[in-house]
């Protein structure tokens, strides 16, 4: 049985395990480099002490520009963290505009949780049926999913608040420039991106102040819960029935909103 399995069979858990986290946005001047990097998902070629814009145990985000170019790499270093990546996926968000920063994202790698919206009556049963994912045959789904993570970049975009998710492949990114990598030997999940800055890419940004968020935004379940309160524990003649059953306890999902505000010198 692989880890996504293990991790994926005993998926209740999760919402137990994984709370919400949420930081406030910071401030960084990103540095202009000489030298070019490669985009292959390593942070071998990157000063970090420079470019390092937040200081954490489970997560940390690197900024610096090249040229015309935004560098950003995401480093995960915590194994709870890089397992609900690798479930809910990891959104980049871009924006020249602190209103309207969270208008479209970039989720790679889209964790498969969000790739089962590529099924739809499986993902619906998925948000509501909580018995779903302990079916032999999602889990061999599910499974599959996960093996695919790297494949398919996500792309998540708000129309009046409201995100609607599309898939596409990595080479429909490059054809604007912006290139996407991670280094899939690693052992948690990092993520390297190279984005113009002349309006070109799909986040159409230029070389001005900008709002970028690193957001694992979980799905929103509909599981219904037995919770008649019509039920009596007394019964005919006084005869005392079993207590009903309660319905399980549930707290959010991991979850994370991460935002910075780039300055350039």
């Amino acid at each position: 049985m692989n880890h996504f399995l293990r991790s994926f069979s005993f998926m209740p858990l999760l919402f137990f395990i994984f709370l919400g986290a949420c930081s406030s946005s910071e401030q960084f001047t990103v540095q202009q480099v000489d030298e070019p990097t490669l985009v292959d998902g390593s942070l071998s070629s990157w000063n970090t002490d420079i470019s390092r814009i937040n200081s954490s145990d489970d997560i940390q985000y690197f900024a610096k520009i090249y040229d015309d170019f935004l560098h950003v790499f995401v480093d995960v270093r915590d194994p709870h963290t890089d397992r609900a990546i690798r479930q809910l996926g990891l959104i980049v968000y871009l924006s020249n505009s602190k209103d309207d920063r969270n208008r479209l994202g970039i989720g790679y790698p889209a964790g498969s949780f969000n790739l089962l919206r590529e099924y739809p009556n499986a993902y619906n049963n998925f948000i509501t049926d909580e018995e779903w994912g302990r079916q032999p045959g999602n889990i061999e789904l599910m499974t599959e999913l996960s093996e695919d993570l790297f494949s398919q970049v996500m792309i998540v975009e708000r129309y009046d608040g409201r995100p609607e998710y599309g898939f596409i492949d990595k080479s429909q990114l490059e054809i604007d420039g912006l290139e996407i990598a991670t280094d899939e030997d690693r052992r948690y999940v990092s993520l390297e991106m190279k984005i113009p800055l002349d309006g070109t890419s799909i986040y159409g940004v230029t070389k001005n102040d900008l709002w970028i968020g690193f957001a694992v935004e979980p799905p929103t379940f509909r599981i219904q819960q037995d919770s008649d309160l019509s039920r009596q524990n007394q019964g005919h003649y006084g005869q005392r029935r079993p207590a009903p059953r309660q319905p399980r306890q549930r707290r959010q999902l991991y979850s994370k909103n991460d935002w910075f505000e780039l300055k350039f010198d």
